[in-house]
């Protein structure tokens, strides 16, 4: 830097003139935590920069979005805690998401689609497309015992369907055994008001509003 120790400049190749860095610039630059598998960048970064971690924070949103982040009575900053918590013990604290995600959200409509749009697809790559995951994450664990897969939570936000080797032609169905099939809950997708409520409460394994079904 310029009036520091070691100070340098270069001479720009088309105008000739001298520059240096001036004392008074400071250079920010964000990397997700998987970046760091890039052991030998990562190596050389660290010898020439400070690193900062700047985790997931839900008072974040708390204190930009309207009335505090709760919206219909769905407290989207503690949705974000939940969701990361179990993030963080089925993996581990470096793939939670981040706040920005839920930041613009100004409605129920606007918080599916990010649970649709972004929540989901990421929980699918984190876990390798093990939709298992994904529902222990989403607070809808599905059991699979009996003919069709039944689930304790009456919001699931994903549903399932179970397929049977019975289905079959010209095999030894004990070869194969029944596979469950995932995908969203048609009811989540369709529910509006309160009854949209109850989907991310359940997430929350909080009390559904007794005035929707």
């Amino acid at each position: 830097r310029l009036g520091a120790e070691n100070e340098l400049t270069a001479t720009l190749p088309y105008s000739g003139d001298e520059f240096g860095v001036p004392p008074n610039l400071h250079v920010l630059g964000t990397m997700n935590s998987a970046d760091r598998s890039i052991a030998f960048i990562d190596t050389a970064l660290r010898r020439r920069f400070q690193f900062r971690e700047v985790a997931p924070d839900s008072d974040v949103l708390r204190a930009e979005m309207p009335e505090g982040g709760v919206i219909d009575g769905v407290d989207v900053p503690a949705l974000l805690d939940v969701i990361n918590d179990r993030i963080e013990l089925l993996f581990d604290r470096d793939h939670t998401l981040g706040h920005s995600f839920f930041i613009r959200i100004t409605s129920l409509d606007d918080l599916r689609q990010v649970v649709l749009e972004k929540v989901i697809p990421q929980l699918q790559e984190y876990f390798y497309g093990d939709w298992r995951r994904v529902c222990l994450v989403l607070g809808c664990p599905h059991q699979t015992d009996g003919e069709q897969p039944t689930s304790e939570n009456p919001f699931p936000v994903l549903a399932a369907e179970r397929l049977s080797v019975s289905a079959l032609l010209g095999t030894h169905n004990g070869d194969y055994e029944d596979q469950v099939r995932f995908s969203v809950n048609p009811e989540f997708l369709a529910s509006e008001g309160p009854a949209l409520a109850n989907f991310f409460k359940a997430i929350m394994g909080q009390p559904a509003d007794n005035g929707s079904t």
